[in-house]
């Protein structure tokens, strides 16, 4: 008998293809995710150390040039943390939106895949109906036609 073949497998073939191609997108926005809130944290850190060290210098005597330019440093830091939180939040969304167009593919492939074991499972029926067909009549031939 004829083996199953399934018409769509390219499409199917194709499917995998999607999904795989936006789970390595969506690993990769995690992965920059991740590596801005360690950029956030960093800076965080650093802006603490940097009022530490002002007060600690404040209470001992300090330059003004100085005091300035550890000011500036500071609030330079500020801009730059609120730059990053709005880059984080851009990047979760992006996150977001990722994650619901692998669902979108993942049932698209899901329900190929199901079509296909449907198909695969009426071939099989069939087949063996055609067998038990085959055998039926060969039995009835080797007795001379009579039931």
């Amino acid at each position: 008998m004829k083996q199953f073949q399934f018409k769509l497998d390219p499409v199917l073939k194709y499917r995998r293809h999607q999904e795989e191609k936006v789970r390595l997108d969506l690993a990769e926005a995690r992965v920059t995710c991740q590596k801005i809130r360690s950029r956030i944290e960093g800076m965080c850190c650093e802006k603490k150390q940097m009022h530490a060290q002002l007060k600690k210098d404040s209470q001992k005597g300090i330059v003004a040039g100085r005091y300035l330019a550890c000011q500036n440093f500071v609030s330079r830091l500020d801009r730059e943390l609120t730059s990053i939180r709005a880059d984080l939040k851009k990047q979760e969304e992006k996150i977001q939106k990722l994650q619901a167009q692998l669902k979108q593919q993942y049932i698209k492939k899901e329900s190929l895949e199901g079509l296909k074991t449907n198909y695969a499972g009426i071939h099989k029926k069939q087949v063996e109906t055609e067998l038990q067909k085959s055998s039926d009549e060969l039995v009835l031939l080797r007795k001379g036609g009579s039931i």
